[in-house]
């Protein structure tokens, strides 16, 4: 069962980003799952493996299209996504390290953080996107 499901108010119109938007919430889904079977440590690797190609493929494409563009926050945004990537070595040397208990943290921060990316930090430049031709 999922934790959540996606719905037509999380696009934002630019369906490269959206459908990669998606792809985070299926991650937070596929650890949800695993933690009700009492399986999430056996998928950690794997889930931080996804995280990783999923922020390489995903804020670059946010960022050359910020570049590409001229988006004037371009530097507030990308300090957004380096906060993440922080975050995300952070939890991930945690697990390296033994804890054994971070999957509910790491929910909550991916949750948190797509939340607060789509419906705050993306509308931002959704506008100047389109201005420039972004769809």
């Amino acid at each position: 069962m999922a934790l959540y499901e996606w719905k037509d108010v999380y696009n934002i119109g630019i369906d490269s980003i959206d459908a990669e938007h998606q792809g985070m919430l299926n991650l937070i889904n596929q650890l949800f799952d695993a933690m009700s079977h009492g399986k999430a440590k056996e998928i950690m690797v794997d889930i931080f493996s996804e995280l990783i190609n999923y922020i390489k493929l995903h804020f670059k494409r946010e960022e050359t299209f910020f570049t590409d563009t001229n988006f004037p926050e371009y530097i507030e945004h990308k300090l957004q996504h380096d906060l993440f990537i922080e975050k995300i070595n952070a939890f991930k040397t945690q697990f390296d390290d033994g804890k054994q208990n971070i999957s509910v943290e790491l929910i909550n921060f991916l949750t948190d953080w797509l939340i607060n990316h789509i419906f705050i930090m993306d509308r931002n430049y959704l506008n100047h996107f389109k201005k420039h031709g972004v769809n």
